[in-house]
């Protein structure tokens, strides 16, 4: 009788630990819906303020990403281009992050500019206007896997890496979640001597709301008005009779 009841409870607890566990596993979107997910993730302006804030060491870095189209149409339809414009008081770093559909995983690859002075500031223009030549892009790409996770995207080039413009290589991982980019380069000389090796912890910055913005250029205008006015008022007692 004891036996029967201790084969019972073992059941219902096997039972239970199996519902529990199917709860929590999560299922992966689409790799149509990662890639659009991801990219957006990815826009918008982020700084690393609060990580300088608890270590000096580290540089203040400012990420403005915004969406971009490419004049050529023969790109996949599929993938989502992103214009990276990242700026310290030490480097700028200008680049294509292009987000696509790979094997069970999203692909990013990660394109220097040949003449990326001439995108310096591009997200400040609107979106219609962001337009990216491919004749400006390197013709080959540093590659990532993006593997997902029920709340972020982790990733790397481990152990090769992508090769530098001295002989190096650059070897990098991330992790992209909803308002947090987590990234760390690691650069190696051609020897294989490590080089830097600072992780960065970039966050989401609120940028002024669009009725902000038109209530600070209402303000303005009345401000003017009442300047123009003033002026108007003050003209007129000065000519007119005494």
């Amino acid at each position: 009788m004891n036996n029967l009841r201790i084969s019972i409870l073992t059941i219902i607890l096997s039972t239970l630990t199996f519902a529990q566990g199917s709860r929590n596993l999560a299922v992966a979107p689409s790799l149509e819906t990662q890639v659009q997910d991801l990219a957006q993730w990815f826009t918008g302006s982020f700084d690393n303020e609060g990580q300088v804030a608890s270590n000096s060491s580290v540089p203040l870095i400012t990420m403005s990403n915004c969406n971009v189209q490419l004049e050529n149409t023969n790109f996949a339809v599929d993938t989502q281009n992103v214009y990276l414009e990242q700026k310290s008081t030490a480097f700028e770093r200008l680049r294509l992050y292009s987000f696509s559909k790979g094997d069970s995983v999203v692909k990013l690859s990660i394109y220097n500019f040949l003449n990326a002075d001439v995108f310096r500031g591009l997200c400040n223009h609107p979106e219609l206007e962001r337009i990216i030549s491919l004749n400006n892009l390197a013709v080959t790409s540093c590659n990532l896997e993006l593997i997902w996770q029920p709340t972020a995207y982790i990733g790397n080039n481990a152990p090769n890496g992508c090769l530098t413009s001295t002989g190096g290589k650059v070897v990098s991982q991330v992790t992209i979640s909803k308002g947090k980019i987590d990234s760390l380069d690691q650069i190696f000389s051609p020897q294989g001597r490590l080089l830097v090796s600072t992780p960065i912890q970039f966050r989401q910055v609120d940028e002024p709301s669009l009725a902000l913005g038109l209530l600070a250029v209402g303000i303005w205008s009345l401000a003017k008005q009442s300047q123009k006015n003033g002026t108007r008022k003050n003209y007129e007692l000065r000519i007119g009779p005494k």
